[in-house]
């Protein structure tokens, strides 16, 4: 897929204070992701869209065999917490690398206001 003109104009803010970003961002009580993983029937693949530097992408850890976390920005990937079963990679929402009908879990922590949305693909789940 082309890169569209909202990707072209990521509104990046935070890239230039990744190294302390995560420090400031919030965490999440276990109990939220032992929910969300309550939800879906298959616990193989959750895509944690907007990761930032991944607090949430470290959360589903316990709930799913594999996470994929997506960030536009480089540099918040490069400050993201390696796992076992997580693999970071620096894609906008908006143009994921994911095939179709492959995720049973999607999640976007803190950054829902910042995709475009009517872009947002929805087949992925």
């Amino acid at each position: 897929m082309k890169p569209g003109p909202s990707e072209m104009t990521f509104p990046d803010h935070f890239s230039d204070h990744a190294h302390r970003y995560g420090a400031y961002r919030p965490t999440y009580p276990d109990s939220l992701f032992a929910f969300l993983a309550s939800l879906v029937p298959t616990h193989d693949l959750a895509w944690d869209c907007a990761t930032g530097n991944g607090q949430a992408a470290l959360g589903l850890t316990p709930h799913f065999r594999t996470i994929i976390a997506t960030d536009a920005s480089p540099r918040q990937i490069a400050q993201a917490h390696p796992r076992p079963k997580v693999t970071y990679l620096v894609a906008p929402a908006e143009r994921t690398p994911l095939p179709d009908g492959s995720v049973d879990l999607v999640t976007v922590a803190t950054a829902f206001h910042w995709l475009d949305f009517p872009r947002l693909p929805r087949s992925r789940v």
